[in-house]
């Protein structure tokens, strides 16, 4: 029996399958060593075309959450039984050293594609980014903030018109999303601070980019990352202190 997928109504979307994909495997929905249905099956119980399955897909893949055997078929990954078991746990699991090596992939990553969609975003992602940031500083509660920070980020990814650059990020963002999250619910509302401190992080980014400089998105985007990597690392310290 196939688990109860979702229809997927914004198909330029290809995160909000594997993220689902991902709450199954979570959730127990799909264990480790379930056979995924085919590409034509999640086509068709998504809703959406082959290119999204198989963006989905191959984000889920570099994650290490599925695999694929010759002439077999695409499985949950045996190696990854539990990883994803408790979520809310994640704080406390990962060492301050795991932490800091997720953030310098960030790094690597998310620097090159602000500085590239700079220079190749359309008039439409710069519209739509524009409208995410507006989102984020105008969000009245933290689950808000939390979408609309993480599609901020991947539309940048998405921006840079490197296909694989895009899978490496949502891989990445699909990892550190709930420290995101868990740092917004932990006072329990999305208030005046945290817009304020959105608009001075993500504000600088969103110019460069309207403004088709390269290494200003680039630096923009290195600190925004090392504003988040402050918080992050003393998020992870305090939970895993009262654990």
């Amino acid at each position: 029996m196939l688990p109860n997928f979702k229809l997927v109504e914004n198909m330029s979307l290809p995160e909000a399958i594997a993220e689902q994909m991902m709450a199954m495997i979570a959730n127990g929905q799909l264990k480790p060593g379930d056979r995924l249905p085919t590409e034509p099956e999640l086509m068709e119980l998504f809703g959406v075309g082959r290119s999204t399955v198989r963006e989905a897909s191959k984000s889920l893949s570099l994650a290490g959450l599925i695999e694929t055997r010759r002439s077999a078929g695409t499985f949950v990954s045996e190696s990854y039984a539990g990883f994803l078991g408790d979520q809310l746990k994640w704080t406390m699991v990962f060492s301050s050293q795991d932490l800091q090596h997720i953030v310098e992939v960030r790094y690597a990553l998310e620097s090159q594609t602000a500085a590239l969609a700079a220079e190749r975003a359309t008039s439409t992602q710069q519209e739509n980014l524009a409208s995410l940031y507006t989102g984020l500083v105008q969000a009245q509660d933290p689950d808000t903030a939390t979408e609309s920070d993480t599609a901020f980020h991947v539309l940048i990814a998405e921006a840079s018109q490197n296909p694989l650059l895009h899978s490496l990020v949502l891989s990445t963002r699909l990892l550190i999303r709930n420290y995101i999250q868990h740092s917004y619910a932990k006072w329990g509302s999305y208030d005046d601070v945290d817009r304020e401190e959105n608009m001075l992080q993500h504000r600088p980014i969103l110019e460069a980019i309207q403004a088709r400089q390269p290494e200003m998105a680039r630096q923009a985007m290195i600190d925004h990352l090392n504003a988040s990597a402050r918080w992050m690392l003393a998020v992870a310290k305090e939970r895993r202190s009262i654990k």
